[in-house]
């Protein structure tokens, strides 16, 4: 069954739009470190990607809410598998770090499981275990 979700224009563009805001954020945080900006500017364009990301989380569960209960549950199955293998993926680097592989920013983390997520959606499409 293909499931077309999550549906509608307007949250494709509201993901994108919040995606912008967060790599946004995220850049603008490092120029204005680089460019000496007073620190309670930059914590406050710090703290943007983790209110985004917030905001993002409460949108999808609030799309997810109104689904019926087969969307809900394969919504369900398919975050479950992507943050499984984003907290797989996490440990591993950081297992790799102890042995000398460069360090990468924790905020990596949330463009990758929603990756995985969208990697995932065509490939499981069914509700069973």
């Amino acid at each position: 069954m293909n499931v077309p979700f999550p549906g509608g224009k307007g949250y494709v563009f509201g993901a994108v739009g919040a995606w912008l805001l967060f790599l946004t954020a995220v850049v603008m945080t490092a120029v204005g470190r680089q460019r000496g900006w007073p620190e309670p500017l930059v914590a406050l364009v710090a703290a943007a990607p983790t209110v985004i990301a917030a905001i993002q989380f409460v949108i999808a569960y609030r799309l997810v809410a109104r689904q019926d209960e087969f969307v809900r549950s394969l919504f369900a199955k398919r975050m479950l598998i992507a943050a499984a293998m984003t907290i797989v993926l996490a440990i591993a680097w950081s297992s790799a770090e102890l042995m000398g592989a460069p360090h990468l920013p924790a905020w990596l983390l949330y463009p990758l499981i929603w990756g995985l997520f969208g990697a995932l959606t065509p490939l499981i499409r069914g509700s069973r275990a």
